[in-house]
């Protein structure tokens, strides 16, 4: 016969059975569950138009505008574009595997916003026109030039960066990719520069100017951060309420593509590219123009710009001037 301490014995094992069954179980779900990524906080998904929602009730049923569907049929070649930029590397995708049938066809996308659909807030990026590269991007300067001067005139916020990696502070992944040989003869791309100075003919010149320029260590330039962490370039943009950055510079297919990417992705700023203003040392220059064109940034050519800046359109917004320096650190010694 089982005594009252027997029977507490047996249930206080049933509860902890029954506990060990819900931790397995709730265990088991955190494993096997998806992860699902929140847009409650991130900014590359917040609406800086303020009226997306809007149009997507109004228009999200209609067929879309913005597209070119070629046929993917052996033999197609893809050798023009809205832009007039030759396709740089034409083919047919006839799938990777045999076994799977291709795609019938392929889309082209372009940008499906006008820039003078909506007010603006708008900055110019200048890329690493610095004076290490003139020999490998001058051509790129008349047209950054216009571009640049166009902005100035209008009283609207210019950035400029310049690549300044040392082989001292390597050992990243784009590091590694490039290798560690060809540092002193300058063979190695990632670690070229001597002096990180902006070209004359672009160089910043009044003191607000001089404190929107920063030495970059990154491809993308929101990767740039200061030594506690902090992102440079992103809090300067959102201080002056930019939704629409403008991109001059090099290197086209290097650190031009990256922060095109980063900028409208991440941060969720409407892209322009100038494609006679960006410039390039290696062979990637139409394919990256390409590759921003149908997927992150409207192509608009440094006339058209600057001619559409100079018009004062409404659609341009101020940028006020703020009243302190923008914050950042000394410059190391």
């Amino acid at each position: 016969e089982s005594s009252p301490g027997d029977a507490w014995s047996r249930a206080s094992w049933s509860c902890q059975l029954v506990d060990m069954c819900a931790w397995l179980a709730f265990a088991s779900a955190q494993v096997l569950s998806s992860v699902w990524a929140s847009a409650k906080n991130d900014p590359g998904l917040q609406d800086r138009t303020h009226s997306f929602q809007q149009s997507v009730a109004l228009h999200g049923d209609e067929h879309l505008t913005n597209v070119v569907v070629w046929p993917n049929t052996p033999g197609a070649t893809f050798d023009a574009w809205a832009d007039g930029v030759a396709d740089p590397m034409p083919y047919a995708y006839t799938g990777a595997d045999a076994r799977y049938d291709p795609p019938a066809s392929l889309q082209n996308y372009e940008a499906a916003w006008a820039l003078d659909e909506r007010t603006r807030k708008m900055a110019l990026l200048v890329l690493d026109m610095e004076e290490d590269y003139r020999s490998q991007v001058s051509s790129a300067i008349p047209s950054s030039k216009r571009v640049l001067d166009a902005f100035r005139a209008r009283g609207l916020p210019i950035f400029w960066t310049n690549w300044a990696k040392t082989s001292a502070m390597g050992g990243g992944g784009t590091d590694r990719f490039y290798g560690f040989r060809g540092i002193s003869n300058g063979e190695n791309p990632n670690f070229v520069h001597k002096s990180a100075a902006t070209m004359e003919e672009l160089a910043p010149v009044t003191e607000i100017e001089k404190a929107r320029e920063i030495k970059s260590l990154h491809f993308s330039k929101f990767a740039d951060r200061h030594a506690d962490g902090r992102e440079i370039l992103m809090p300067m943009l959102d201080e002056l309420g930019i939704d629409t950055i403008v991109i001059v510079g090099s290197w086209t297919d290097i650190c031009v593509l990256t922060t095109a990417y980063e900028a409208a992705d991440r941060y969720g700023l409407d892209v322009i590219v100038v494609p006679d203003a960006t410039a390039t040392g290696v062979l990637g220059h139409n394919a990256a123009l390409f590759l921003m064109a149908h997927v992150v940034a409207k192509l608009v050519p440094s006339a058209e710009l600057a001619a559409f800046i100079g018009s004062a359109p409404a659609s341009i917004l101020p940028v006020p001037v703020p009243v302190a320096r923008l914050p950042g650190p000394p410059p190391p010694p």
